[in-house]
């Protein structure tokens, strides 16, 4: 077995994880890892599956055989890009089409809706709680939010997070299909065979509503934004 293939099963040792669990984070089927893991050449990840993988098992693309860069350094630095959506492209009717694959891990991101990439310092990640891997960035529209949040302002989420357990800030997907941050508030009793929300726009100009948990999609929780 060679280099690659024990670094992955360690890691999914030490993480309790099976090969059918994997698979199916990285969105393929059951048997997925363990016929690359029985193979009987060199191990070779594709690209995309390489960095699904290192976010899975939390490993630097590196050593899971990223190539070298031509300054010396891995292509895992781009394990440091956060994406910004672009909202426009990702409008679609029945859902917001930006949405490419879900996990325990955080979305992931069709190529076509991401405009640009941010960088943010270790430090304010770590003060976030967050790896950029699991951060996404969206351009805010309109002023329900204000004054928490401004149009123009970008705002950061954690994509993990898909259930609004605490109250707080989240992004959802409108029925439109595009993206908005509203303050969302569990209104129905610990226990309760149907969860309901409330949504709440800090601008008091804005009206409330209230769905059932089912009735909505949660993008992420806003743990940030860059105001200008």
């Amino acid at each position: 077995m060679d280099q690659v293939r024990r670094t992955i099963l360690k890691r999914m040792q030490e993480r309790g994880l099976n090969y059918k669990e994997v698979s199916l984070e990285l969105g393929k089927n059951a048997a997925y890892m363990q016929q690359f893991m029985e193979r009987n050449i060199p191990a070779k990840l594709k690209e995309d599956v390489r960095s699904r993988l290192s976010e899975i098992l939390d490993l630097p693309e590196g050593d899971l055989g990223a190539p070298e860069r031509s300054d010396g350094r891995s292509t895992d630095d781009k394990s440091k890009d956060i994406p910004e959506i672009d909202l426009v492209a990702g409008l679609g009717a029945g859902g917001f089409s930006a949405l490419e694959q879900t996990s325990r891990n955080g979305i992931t991101f069709a190529k076509e809706v991401v405009r640009d990439h941010w960088r943010l310092p270790e430090w304010m990640l770590a003060r976030m709680g967050v790896k950029a891997a699991h951060v996404a960035a969206f351009p805010a529209q309109g002023d329900s939010m204000s004054p928490t949040i401004g149009d123009g302002d970008v705002v950061f989420i954690d994509t993990r997070h898909r259930v609004p357990s605490p109250d707080g800030v989240y992004a959802l997907a409108d029925e439109f299909g595009g993206v908005v941050v509203k303050r969302l508030e569990v209104t129905s009793r610990p226990g309760a065979e149907t969860v309901t929300v409330k949504i709440i726009s800090d601008n008091p100009r804005h009206s409330e509503r209230e769905f059932t948990l089912d009735e909505i999609h949660i993008v992420g929780r806003y743990i940030g934004r860059f105001t200008v």
